[in-house]
């Protein structure tokens, strides 16, 4: 279980960094001055950059990471499926129920009349903010692969490229930093949770051999 949780160590160092970094800027900022501030700070490069990356479904992120999972042992692949079933049904049951009343960022820049950086091509929505289901998807599915790896560099290089998604849906207007805060740590504990009950109740060799293995 020590190995295990070795194993899992960079992956967590990140997340309860970033969990620690950024909530003061979710705490003491009005939702709509982080967003526009974040906005604003926009360049050509990065509009072409963050477009495709904010551009990505959450499909993208399941389909990506359970195709990977038939790679892995099978507790990994078990847990890889549980988590991001449960996460997607999170998605819904958060943005369709519990928290439909959250509006969007769209929704106060054409009420207020502010001004912002569109990035060419993005489509605003109106609802649905809470939590962002991108930046969700794209933690999860992220960290399971980082955490199936065992690889410290290939946790701290898809930590980066889950918080880049992450920086994309505020840089594009379509959610706000605590949209995106929330969303980046239910995705994370949903992948060291599962990650964790999968090592701790398949513990027979048979589960520990791949689904798909290379001759």
């Amino acid at each position: 279980m020590k190995n295990k949780l070795r194993n899992k160590r960079v992956s967590i160092i990140c997340h309860l960094l970033l969990a620690v970094v950024v909530l003061p800027y979710v705490l003491l900022y009005d939702k709509n001055t982080s967003m526009l501030f974040i906005n604003s700070h926009h360049a050509p490069w990065l509009d072409t950059l963050l477009y495709h990356t904010t551009r990505l479904p959450e499909l993208a992120f399941i389909v990506f990471v359970v195709i990977l999972g038939l790679f892995a042992e099978r507790r990994q692949f078990i847990a890889i499926v549980i988590a991001m079933a449960v996460s997607g049904l999170s998605i819904l049951l958060f943005k369709n129920i519990i928290f439909s009343g959250f509006d969007r960022p769209f929704v106060w820049l054409n009420s207020n009349h502010a001004e912002f950086h569109h990035v060419p091509g993005i489509h605003l929505h109106s609802n649905g903010s809470f939590p962002s289901g991108h930046t969700m998807a794209a933690f999860c599915s992220l960290a399971l692969v980082g955490i199936v790896s065992g690889k410290s560099w290939i946790q701290a290089f898809l930590f980066l490229v889950a918080c880049m998604a992450a920086y994309s849906r505020v840089y594009a207007a379509q959610h706000y930093l605590m949209d995106v805060y929330a969303g980046a740590l239910i995705g994370f504990f949903y992948a060291w949770l599962f990650t964790w009950l999968a090592d701790k109740l398949f513990t027979t060799p048979v589960w520990q051999k791949p689904l798909i293995k290379f001759s």
